[in-house]
């Protein structure tokens, strides 16, 4: 007769939940820096505009001469609804520098109108400027699409009647 001896299973559960205590302290650390670096990101808030320094504006010869060299292209509205239910213009284009120099930021006033052609709307809008997202200053000869929201606009609000113009630059 053959007798069988059987050995005790070593249980993996405590490599196992160390591995998991080091995964989880990883994350956490991971998450920290990454809302750390989002707070530091995040633009200024709508109900002003965005100070720049070193933005040049009207009345700036150096502004006057470089303003003839950057163009808005392709400008195009369209209207969105929010969570909230209120109306929310959405004015697109494309930002085209043709200069010689680093275009840093751009500033610009958006005017929308309503369908007799009377104000509706105005808001400060800085879609190029340092430190937000993926920032890169525009090159000489770049192209760049934007995207500036506006919020609460009223229901006679004619797309079709938008003026867009830079009131702020500051480059290279």
């Amino acid at each position: 007769m053959e007798e069988f001896a059987s050995q005790p299973v070593k249980s993996a559960r405590p490599i196992t939940l160390i591995i998991m205590a080091a995964v989880l302290v990883v994350a956490a650390v991971l998450i920290f820096f990454y809302v750390r670096n989002q707070k530091r990101l995040q633009p200024a808030s709508p109900a002003g505009p965005v100070v720049i320094p070193g933005m040049l504006r009207a009345g700036d010869t150096n502004f006057e001469y470089y303003k003839t060299k950057v163009r808005i292209e392709n400008a195009r509205a369209s209207l969105g609804i929010s969570f909230n239910k209120s109306r929310v213009a959405f004015i697109s284009g494309v930002i085209v520098n043709d200069g010689d120099r680093k275009l840093d930021a751009l500033e610009m006033k958006i005017t929308l109108f309503d369908l007799y052609n009377k104000l509706s709307k105005e808001r400060i809008a800085t879609p190029l400027r340092p430190g937000v997202g993926l920032y890169k200053p525009m090159e000489p000869l770049e192209k760049r699409s934007f995207t500036v929201g506006v919020e609460s606009v009223e229901q006679l609000w004619d797309p079709r009647h938008v003026e867009i113009e830079i009131t702020g630059l500051k480059y290279e």
